[in-house]
């Protein structure tokens, strides 16, 4: 209840991925639509208006009927809470349906036909309603999950439930009200899972091909003509002994065997869904107790994948095709692997041993030594300090793919819940209706899905150097100290608990939504009030146990992010090792290096980027291969804390800084992180934007008190407001923070700024005939126009972003630049520019070039 599949999909992502090679989740919403709570932008589901009085029951079976008819049939139910309930129900349809209608006659014409269906799970489950089962009325084998400390559904509640099943396994558990979460838990589930699965189709089944297929006088009629077309065809192309069919005879699931020497057994199991071929894939994973093709499972797969044919036609032969040819051409590989590992070549230091039982990168999510994080996040600030990526390299590396275009920079915040993300967003954002703002509250879990709006920053501006400042119109605005408006996108995702990483809050769905973030800015509550919860305890619980030292939240989320990825990484380790033991024996470094950098390009980086970090932590890529076989687990911890420095650049926001206890927490965390934190009050900052919308003051967004003005007409309680705000903030901070730590955001990566104009001696900005363009770049005037574009760009790639803008037409004739003199104060000189030459910032600030290109076209 109060959830919805999508939810609940999140809550058991940690089961799906381990189950993924075998099995396949389906997800179904409650039929019954709950109000709305507070800070709640969707409406979440049950299945019963009261569960007691069973109203709703009809409802509830249509959904279930719908289900099996769209995306059946199923072999297993998962429920929890009183989504269990509802996998009960199912139950007892399952069961009237087998005791109504004769197997035999089952056509699917009055509904779906529920045989099948093998087994049930549930967690937190209530006692079944109306009636206290005396004796088991299930025969389906059950695994229950349930916990002394659930306040929702008590422990001899959830046993009642059991007590309805025949074949009843309970497994009880200390997380409270929630699906298996802990490692052995998730581990325990899917070794009911599996064993389910060899009961559908025995494992045993490799070595007993040869079994008749059903003829056609027994085939199920509930085949669709299609996939009896296929078995046909299978049953004309292969041998006996090569295709077997289980039982029974719908759906669909039949497995190949493949050619792969004596003595070796290997097959592809295929289940045909009732949707395929015309609405659905057929779903395969491979059977081998060979450990040479157990090791290049996932290479093989991605070949067969290759060769699946789209929707509407037939792929089992062509999948398995592709596999046996995949087979023939590294059959060199497989041998040589299976010399290596096979009865004849015992393990020289039993190594192969420790694989299988101790070895660190078999280890559950939750087995991590925090020690060895620590150790190696402090080794990896020593090596890649924050701010020393001054040339850009790292950014160049990290966005390969966004070179001659804008770059259109999104940071991302992050944070525990009620740190004021939210807020900040507002703030950063300044919507101009209610209706784009993100929910704020006091209370965790506001933000569900991300918030994603266009936001300011302060950018370099070459009017100062060039002595035109009063003239100057920047498309976008002035901002504070000879600088201007730059928008960028700023992406507010829900709250960080600790163990994210493991799936708690929102999990990894919260992390991933951080992927395509170019840099990140922690949101931290500095005045130390809340727990790593987000619960605020008010200024009295500022010495509660229950509070977090800001300080303390800086190391947690990071190490939350660090371990999201290096989970991540340690799960797909035993290939790495298998490469780099191949690449040992054969001389080939190359796939090697292709596989561990791979690892690291769905975090929007390319390979080049990885590799460079890898070298920058003090590892030779010459030898990779040796030193991979020897990493440990701080190893792999020394590489991943350097990457997500070079891609993952963190600004610490000390937000509410207003508040009585922040501000000896903002001292003391700046005497430890100097530049990388900045005293941030998103709240007043909001205030100031809506009493400047409101008509009762002005002001400049990012600037001091000295540029606010009270509006005559502003009522009382606004003046004394803002003096609060004036003494707690602006003086004490110099500014609210919120455009200061997003321009610091940004410049951690270094970007290059361009004001492209047609002609030195006016400074008009170039226009684009772009229609979709801002309202800026319509209307030519003086450095009206700037572009942001990524570190170390060159000349060419500056023509390829004007050209992108529709600025440009044709072809790159000349490019000059106008340089300021800075050691005579003379006027500024021309400087011509050649394509390859490199965009560089002068000094430490950002720096703005003002550029004239000249092209054989002219922009229409």
């Amino acid at each position: 209840r109060c959830q919805t599949a999508a939810t609940f999909e999140r809550k058991v992502a940690r089961l799906a991925a381990k189950a993924a090679s075998f099995a396949e989740l389906v997800f179904a919403d409650g039929p019954v639509e709950l109000p709305l709570e507070h800070g709640e932008r969707v409406n979440t589901r049950g299945w019963w208006h009261d569960r007691g009085l069973r109203n709703d029951d009809e409802a509830v079976s249509e959904v279930l009927r719908r289900a099996w008819s769209e995306h059946g049939p199923f072999d297993g139910l998962l429920g929890f809470s009183e989504g269990a309930s509802a996998a009960l129900f199912y139950c007892h349809l399952v069961a009237a349906h087998a005791n109504s209608t004769p197997a035999a006659s089952a056509d699917g014409s009055a509904g779906p036909d529920f045989s099948g269906l093998s087994f049930a799970v549930m967690a937190g489950a209530p006692a079944p309603a109306g009636s206290a089962l005396a004796s088991p009325v299930f025969e389906l084998p059950s695994l229950h999950f349930a916990s002394a400390a659930d306040t929702v559904v008590s422990l001899s509640d959830s046993k009642k439930c059991a007590l309805a099943f025949r074949a009843a396994e309970f497994c009880q558990h200390d997380g409270g009200h929630c699906p298996p979460q802990r490692a052995e838990d998730v581990r325990h589930l899917v070794n009911f899972l599996e064993a389910q699965r060899d009961k559908i189709l025995p494992a045993s089944s490799v070595s007993e091909f040869g079994m008749a297929v059903a003829g056609e006088e027994t085939e199920d009629p509930r085949i669709c003509p299609d996939q009896r077309d296929e078995l046909e065809a299978l049953g004309a192309m292969l041998a006996p002994e090569e295709l077997y069919r289980a039982a029974p005879a719908w759906p669909v699931r039949l497995a190949v065997r493949l050619r792969r020497g004596e003595g070796v057994s290997a097959a592809l199991r295929f289940t045909l869904r009732p949707a395929y071929p015309q609405a659905a894939p057929c779903f395969c994973e491979l059977e081998s107790d060979d450990l040479a093709l157990q090791a290049h499972e996932r290479e093989l797969l991605d070949a067969m994948e290759v060769a699946r044919e789209p929707l509407g036609f037939p792929s089992v032969m062509a999948m398995v095709q592709a596999a046996q040819q995949w087979i023939d051409e590294h059959e060199a590989d497989l041998a040589a692997r299976a010399a290596g590992r096979g009865d004849k070549a015992a393990p020289e230091d039993g190594e192969d041993g420790e694989e299988e039982a101790e070895a660190w990168w078999l280890r559950e999510e939750a087995e991590v030594e925090d020690a060895l994080v620590a150790e190696a996040e402090a080794k990896a600030a020593e090596l890649m300090p924050d701010g020393a990526d001054k040339r850009g390299q790292w950014a160049r590396q990290c966005g390969a793919g966004g070179y001659g275009k804008p770059w259109e920079f999104v940071v991302g915040l992050v944070g525990k819940p009620s740190a004021g993300k939210s807020t900040l967003f507002n703030a950063a954002t300044r919507p101009e209706s209610s209706d784009r703002e993100a929910t704020m509250a006091p209370h965790p879990f506001t933000t569900i899905d991300p918030n994603v709006g266009a936001g300011w920053f302060a950018a370099p501006c070459p009017s100062a150097q060039l002595g035109c400042q009063d003239s100057c119109q920047p498309e976008h605005g002035r901002a504070h100290g000879g600088r201007r408006r730059f928008p960028l996108l700023v992406k507010d995702v829900a709250g960080l608990v600790p163990g994210a990483y493991l799936g708690r809050g929102r999990g990894n769905a919260f992390l991933n939504d951080l992927c395509d973030a170019d840099s990140l800015v922690h949101v931290v509550d500095a005045s130390g009030r809340s727990d790593r919860e987000g619960v605020d305890h008010g200024s009295a619980g500022s010495g509660s146990p229950k509070t977090t030292d800001p300080l303390d939240e800086v190391g947690w989320v990071r190490r939350e992010i660090h371990l999201w990825m290096f989970c991540n990484v340690r799960a797909k380790w035993g290939s790495v090792r298998k490469k780099a033991k191949m690449a040992n024996a054969h001389g080939s470094r190359e796939a090697v290096a292709d596989r561990l950098f791979g690892l690291f390009t769905g975090y929007r980086a390319s390979r080049q980027l990885a590799q460079a970090v890898f070298e920058a932590a003090g590892f030779s890529l010459q030898h990779s291969a040796e030193e991979v076989v020897a990493w440990g687990e701080y190893e792999l911890h020394l590489f991943v804390a350097c990457f997500l420095r070079a891609r993952f650049p963190i600004v610490v926001a000390l937000n509410k800084a207003d508040t009585p206890e922040a501000a000896g927490h903002v001292a003391r965390v700046k005497s430890v992180l100097g530049d990388s934190c900045i005293p941030v009050s998103a709240r007043s900052e909001w205030w100031l934007y809506e009493q400047q919308r409101k008509g009762h003051l002005s002001y400049v967004e990012g600037a001091g008190a000295e540029s606010v003005t009270l509006s005559p007409e502003a009522p009382e309680n606004v003046r004394e407001q803002w003096e609060q705000l004036r003494k707690k903030v602006l003086e004490p901070y110099g500014s609210t923070g919120v455009m200061e730590v997003l321009s610091v955001a940004v410049s951690r990566r270094g970007p290059i700024f361009m004001c492209p104009v047609s002609d030195f001696s006016t400074l008009e900005g170039l226009v684009t005939s772009c229609p979709s363009a801002p309202a800026g770049r319509s209307a030519s005037a003086k450095l009206a126009t700037m572009l942001m574009l990524r570190p170390m760009s060159t000349v060419e790639e500056a023509f390829g972003a004007l050209k992108h803008e529709q600025m440009l037409r044709g072809d790159l004739v000349r490019a000059e630049a106008l340089v300021s003199d800075t050691t005579d104060r003379g006027s500024p000189q021309v400087q011509v520019l050649r394509r390859d030459d490199v965009l560089r910032s002068h000094g430490v600030e950002p720096h703005a070039h003002v550029l004239r290109i000249l092209t054989n076209k002219k922009a229409k």
